[in-house]
């Protein structure tokens, strides 16, 4: 059977309007009667609302291939996506004009139907991630998942670009910011990753990172097989030991 998110990007490409987005781009969901829907083509996004007491909420990670719905987005203000990645892509469809198309092709309704027990099964999975974990699993959680889904090999170890601030993840695994800085340099002071530049992560030890988290294997079922496989040379010459921090 084809991949489930090309058979969806093949129906919805005709539909769609392709929105470029640049890091931090903000797209509000409209009141209209009629349903939008958003499908990820490009890099990584944020979907998040405001609490009662104003603080933000990353309520999941959207990777390639997802499908946002606005009725899937609980009733809370300020319910957006936000761009995390420099450059990325988004298709906006009518979900009128997606239920019709589903309608008449049963391959399609299928995908998306698979594509959706997956995103709810990667949060029923970051939900027991924020109820069972104390606060360095969680951060290794997030570092596992990230490493598996947009990782790229190279010989320092497997790298992949941070998409969420420090406040973001203080958010997102419900800490604190402070929280998470103490975390992340016991991290490195461990030798389990190591920093290039401000945002570029290296995990050094994929086997040594799970080790600091319970849900290593849910994790690894749930992720694993995403990752680029190899970096570009600008990438590899950049994690040379003497680039390393």
């Amino acid at each position: 059977m084809p991949n489930v998110p090309d058979v969806i990007a093949e129906e919805f490409a005709p539909l769609a309007v392709r929105i470029a987005t640049r890091r931090y781009q903000k797209l509000a969901f409209s009141a209209e009667r009629d349903e939008t829907l958003y499908l990820v083509r490009k890099g990584i996004f944020l979907a998040r609302a405001t609490l009662p007491d104003a603080r933000q909420k990353i309520l999941s990670i959207l990777y390639p291939g997802d499908i946002v719905r606005s009725r899937a987005m609980p009733a809370l203000e300020g319910t957006a996506i936000t761009a995390a990645s420099d450059s990325g892509e988004l298709w906006r469809v009518r979900g009128s004009a997606m239920k019709a198309n589903a309608e008449s092709n049963p391959t399609l309704a299928y995908a998306i139907s698979n594509h959706f027990t997956e995103q709810t099964a990667r949060l029923a999975l970051h939900n027991a991630v924020l109820s069972a974990l104390n606060g360095d699993e969680r951060v290794a959680a997030l570092f596992i998942e990230l490493t598996l889904r947009v990782g790229q090999t190279t010989p320092a170890g497997t790298t992949f670009d941070m998409p969420l601030s420090r406040t973001d993840i203080a958010d997102h695994l419900a800490l604190n910011a402070d929280t998470v800085s103490r975390i992340v340099s016991r991290m490195r002071a461990k030798g389990l990753i190591s920093m290039v530049g401000r945002n570029r992560i290296v995990c050094r030890d994929l086997e040594a990172l799970a080790t600091e988290c319970p849900l290593a294997d849910a994790l690894t079922h749930m992720h694993a097989g995403k990752a680029v496989k190899h970096a570009d040379a600008d990438t590899a010459q950049a994690l040379t030991p003497a680039s390393r921090s």
